[in-house]
């Protein structure tokens, strides 16, 4: 089975996302954006439950700083995930399974991550493609 999780900083943590969105209002003159939220997401499998669910809280994120989702609450916006491709080296999965080895030595598992852009405001779908295209880094 699969499990996903979704990771977001907490309010006020969003440092990251914000300075995001002013490169996005400003250079690429995209004023009707109100909001941008970025979310790390997990899918693991061949993975125990019970140890899923451990990891949520110490090798997918930081209780302290991080909030924890099972699914997006988009409210309407446009969303968008970026994921390596296959044979590409995700350093945050990687460092995740050897995490996740550390806690249990014979688990072997499989995990992914990625990139959730959740875009709010009032935009036109040319304005979205520009905002995909100012995220996505072809040389990952």
């Amino acid at each position: 089975m699969v499990y996903r999780i979704y990771v977001e900083k907490k309010q006020g943590l969003t440092a990251e996302a914000d300075a995001l969105r002013n490169d996005i209002v400003n250079l690429l003159g995209i004023k009707g954006l109100t909001g941008l939220r970025l979310l790390n997401r997990y899918d693991a499998e061949q993975l125990d439950k019970d140890l899923f669910d451990y990891c949520t809280k110490t090798v997918f994120s930081e209780p302290q700083l991080d909030d924890l989702r099972e699914e997006i609450p988009t409210d309407g916006a446009a969303v968008f995930a970026v994921e390596y491709l296959p044979g590409q080296f995700d350093q945050r999965a990687d460092s995740a399974v050897q995490c996740v080895q550390f806690l249990k030595e014979d688990e072997q598992p499989i995990i992914k991550s990625a990139t959730t852009y959740v875009i709010e405001g009032n935009i036109t779908d040319e304005e979205f493609e520009a905002i995909k295209n100012h995220c996505i880094n072809p040389v990952d």
